[in-house]
């Protein structure tokens, strides 16, 4: 038996304030989510979701593509790659294949 509810979930927006102070918590005195949450008195999926969310941020702000659009190819350059596979069952080589790009 399912329950319908027509009432809806309140929506509270966090303020600037708090997203900086919930970063700092976490980031810079090491503190758990759960227990910056708690401080800030913010609920713990809040918390969690904007910790995430800075997380994606950092990591694509620090990512660098060859080019401006990063699903292109590269021109290839003057170096030679060798790529070695080595095929090993229980610890024995059984077969190897080096292939070499100019």
């Amino acid at each position: 038996m399912t329950r319908t509810s027509t009432q809806k979930r309140q929506y509270v927006k966090i303020s600037k304030n708090q997203k900086q102070a919930l970063l700092q918590l976490v980031f810079q005195t090491g503190i758990k989510i759960r227990e910056a949450s708690q401080k800030l008195n913010l609920k713990y999926a809040a918390a969690k979701t904007l910790i995430l969310q800075f997380r994606k941020k950092l990591i694509k702000k620090d990512f660098h593509y060859a080019s401006d659009k990063p699903c292109q190819t590269c021109p290839k350059g003057k170096q030679t790659v060798t790529y070695k596979i080595i095929s090993q069952v229980g610890g024995k080589e059984i077969s190897s294949k080096t292939y070499i790009y100019n």
